[in-house]
């Protein structure tokens, strides 16, 4: 018993510590910090505290790419043995020298060489041998109850009815999917967490007239992608500030932001989804359909 005892404690521990584990990736926030200043793109991936790669080649992933370059040491070749030649040498020697004392007027060779030829043989199919060896036995009747051949009608005209019932539920399983996903995907889509957003454009050209066209088309796009993302993800605005600038030649588009997140909000968005699914679409639709084959049971027998 005590052994038992310590068994089950040393498996609970061990189930603990997975879950403490499992808990730690589900709640620890995975990141990455992009900017692109100055013509210059930048990023940065991590894992809460722990850098995983960035754009300097460092991080675990540039860590483990330096060990994989380190240069391996050439191998030298192996020196070629000369006791095999030897031998090749010698056996090519008593070949010649056996050749030489072979007598080719011997006796030997006046007998000629006959191979006894099989006799054919004759196949017969299973069939006709199994019926000569038992001549007694019954064939078997093809003939089935007229019970089992209702019933067989039955089944087919149950499947017909399943079939096209199926074909025309297509769209009422489609509808329930999306009603049943609909908030599960928002709350994965507002999990992503857009934190100092940084956008600092100069849209330029030479030509005034020009420039200010862009301006207005290019100004009323990023504020309404803005509101979009502010609407479908949780987005914290640092600053936005959309310039025109006129008679000036090259333009300015400096952006940076910072996202994050957490793979415990998958999994709540996941098991909501399948509690609303099984609830609301799948447990209805087996009950309709158990119902519907009763019934149709009940009108056969009838």
């Amino acid at each position: 018993m005590a052994i038992l005892l310590i068994i089950l404690k040393i498996l609970l521990i061990i189930l603990l510590v997975v879950l403490g584990i499992v808990l730690l990736v589900l709640i620890m926030p995975v990141g990455a910090e992009i900017s692109y200043i100055d013509g210059k793109l930048t990023y940065k991936v991590r894992l809460w505290l722990l850098s995983v790669m960035d754009s300097d080649g460092g991080g675990v992933v540039g860590w483990l790419k330096k060990r994989k370059k380190k240069p391996k040491k050439p191998k030298k070749p192996k020196p070629v043995k000369e006791k095999k030649q030897k031998k090749k040498k010698k056996s090519a020697v008593d070949d010649e020298a056996y050749l030489e004392d072979f007598d080719f007027d011997s006796d030997d060779f006046d007998e000629p060489f006959n191979e006894a030829v099989p006799e054919t043989v004759t196949v017969e199919t299973v069939s006709e041998t199994a019926e000569e060896e038992n001549p007694d036995i019954p064939q078997e009747t093809s003939a089935a109850p007229v019970e089992d051949e209702l019933d067989e009608e039955d089944d087919d005209e149950e499947t017909d009815e399943d079939e096209k019932r199926s074909l025309s539920d297509w769209a009422e399983l489609g509808i329930g999917v999306w009603e049943s996903a609909q908030r599960p995907l928002l709350k994965i889509f507002k999990g992503f967490h857009f934190k100092n957003l940084y956008i600092d454009f100069v849209i330029a050209d030479e030509d005034a007239y020009d420039c200010a066209l862009k301006y207005g088309k290019y100004s009323g796009m990023i504020y309404n992608i803005i509101a979009f993302m502010s609407t479908l993800f949780t987005v914290r605005l640092k600053t936005v500030d959309v310039g025109c600038g006129f008679g000036l030649k090259k333009g300015k588009w400096d952006i940076s932001c910072s996202i994050f997140f957490r793979a415990g909000t998958a999994v709540i968005a996941g098991l909501w989804f399948l509690i609303t699914y099984l609830t609301r679409t799948f447990i209805p639709e087996k009950i309709r359909r158990f119902k519907r084959k009763n019934s149709v049971k009940v009108r056969y027998k009838l």
